[in-house]
């Protein structure tokens, strides 16, 4: 080091770094780089996630306040207009630029997912989404697929489409209709990633909680 003060001091066309030293130099570099890269990756992914959630939730929650000014009160109980009504109601005010009736997986309409449950909710098992639901697909590319098997307004919502990771509790969503409140619901679990131990761990489990995520 000292003679390379005085290599700098006379300004010397000979003096420098030796090919060992900056290929040490180089090594540490890549050292850290490997280790910080897939934190701030993963932090940068997560913040994408979370702000297409907000979105999806935020255009689903105007689309329900416009429906339920239309309807009013008809919508909060399950006789009289009823949930496939308002169901109904809901995909009409939505928009939608593609649908695809049965064989979604086929048609690419939906990508293979991690947490589809196979014994509750049978409308959302891997079977059903794959080959038998009418799936929906948004101007943002989001896709919803109504439950359709009963009363219960219910949905599950894929915030960003095809794109990965497609997994409960982080871009796939069980979103209810809240009749009590009158607000939708956004949930990570529910019809979705049953099982002891669930398929999917970590993600978020219920909207309220996405700030803590």
């Amino acid at each position: 080091m000292f003679n390379k003060l005085i290599c700098l001091n006379k300004k010397s066309v000979n003096c420098g770094f030796t090919l060992a030293e900056v290929l040490v130099t180089l090594g540490i570099v890549g050292i850290v780089a490997a280790m910080t890269l897939p934190v701030i990756t993963q932090k940068i992914e997560k913040a994408v996630l979370k702000s297409q959630i907000k979105k999806s939730y935020s255009y689903l929650s105007q689309v329900q306040q416009k429906v339920m000014f239309e309807w009013g009160d008809a919508l909060s109980i399950s006789d009289g207009f009823g949930y496939k009504n308002f169901n109904d109601a809901m995909l009409g005010s939505m928009k939608i630029i593609k649908k695809c009736e049965k064989d979604a997986l086929a048609k690419g309409c939906v990508p293979r997912y991690i947490g589809l449950n196979i014994t509750q909710c049978s409308g959302f098992n891997d079977t059903n989404v794959y080959y038998n639901k009418t799936v929906y697909i948004l101007a943002d590319g989001a896709i919803i697929m109504p439950y359709n098997e009963d009363w219960r307004s219910l949905w599950l919502i894929d915030v960003n489409g095809l794109k990965g990771p497609n997994k409960a509790g982080y871009d796939l969503f069980d979103v209810a209709f809240d009749a009590s409140n009158k607000r939708l619901e956004f949930r990570g679990k529910g019809c979705l990633n049953q099982g002891n131990p669930p398929p999917v761990t970590g993600g978020l489990d219920n909207y309220k909680d996405i700030e803590n995520w």
